[in-house]
């Protein structure tokens, strides 16, 4: 089965142990070969999906899956 981009940034996360920006994680997902990107600017998607799961960000569409929480420096942890 297909992972979705926020659980293979929640795998990273969980991995690297330290908080980490939207474009480190991008990184690692490329350099890694973990998720095929099919969206023209793959990064802001990234950043979208990882503030949509983010518990201290609220929105009309926020997901119920609120794995992360985004930091004033613009990292993201794992809740």
């Amino acid at each position: 089965m297909k992972k979705s981009i926020h659980e293979v940034a929640a795998e990273i996360l969980t991995e690297s142990k330290q908080p980490m920006t939207a474009d480190e994680i991008f990184d690692v997902i490329t350099s890694k070969g973990l998720y095929v990107f099919k969206a023209s600017s793959p990064r802001s998607v990234l950043r979208s999906q990882l503030r949509r799961h983010s518990a201290n960000i609220s929105g009309p569409n926020q997901a119920k899956d609120q794995r992360f929480n985004m930091a004033t420096d613009g990292k993201f942890s794992l809740r």
